[in-house]
């Protein structure tokens, strides 16, 4: 059995892994193509801001080919962080929902203070469950590098530690630091360590370059599905559904 947590983790996987091949088919042909077909748009002549760089576009097809390459990468790299931190949180709220008992040992090992106002506001206790609930796998989630999450993530569940020290989780946190590095870094250029080896990635870059980090994320995309499967798995054998009102209100 799996959860509708890592069902939504391996959907949008699937989508990545496939927006990542069909990116290394672009070419300056199909550039050219594209440029030709927006020119013939009735909106074209409208959106004089883009005209500069579609003229670009028709005379340095290549440039805009690694542009493409580059911006993909980068998508990717924001788009797998952002799953990874979501399943997390999902995986969480499943588990609570389905588990009263790791609400409240959430809430203690957490510290958080329930809100008076909440109490005495609030007619209906599944509203306060619900919200601490979602406070909870916030706070949990919160900050710091991949590894770091997952620690909390299997402390809160009572998961063996093993899971965290996975050698895949100093791959997965590659990823993040170069993550890090698009959103705070704002250079022009991307390293990325990963496997003991060092890959530099700007928008320079020809298929040869971009086809070797899709067949890498790929690669890594399909070693994190199989290692969140198990988690997952562990998770729910764990917190077996004793409560679940949560999960069938309206």
């Amino acid at each position: 059995m799996i959860s509708a947590c890592i069902a939504r983790l391996i959907s949008t996987f699937s989508g990545l892994k496939l927006q990542a091949l069909i990116n290394a088919q672009i070419d300056a042909k199909n550039c050219l193509e594209w440029g030709e077909k927006i020119s013939k748009e009735e909106y074209f002549d409208e959106i004089e801001s883009i005209h500069p760089i579609h003229s670009r576009l028709k005379d340095e097809p290549d440039f805009f080919v690694g542009e493409i390459y580059y911006s993909s990468i980068k998508n990717l790299i924001i788009s797998f962080s952002s799953t990874l931190e979501f399943f997390l949180k999902d995986s969480i709220r499943l588990n609570m929902m389905r588990n009263y008992t790791l609400l409240k040992k959430g809430l203690i090992e957490s510290k958080f203070t329930i809100n008076p106002k909440d109490i005495v506001d609030c007619k209906d206790i599944e509203e306060i469950r619900l919200k601490y609930i979602l406070n909870l796998s916030e706070h949990i989630c919160s900050g710091e590098l991949w590894k770091n999450k997952l620690k909390k993530y299997i402390k809160l569940l009572s998961l063996p530690d093993e899971l965290w020290k996975d050698s895949i989780n100093n791959r997965i946190d590659s990823i993040w630091e170069a993550r890090n590095d698009i959103a705070h870094a704002n250079t022009r250029g991307l390293t990325l360590n990963y496997d003991n080896k060092t890959y530099n990635y700007n928008s320079n870059m020809g298929v040869t370059e971009y086809t070797q980090f899709a067949l890498l994320f790929i690669n890594l995309v399909d070693d994190v599905i199989d290692f969140l499967s198990q988690v997952d798995k562990l998770s729910l054998d764990k917190w077996k559904a004793t409560d679940a009102t949560l999960l069938y209100r309206k």
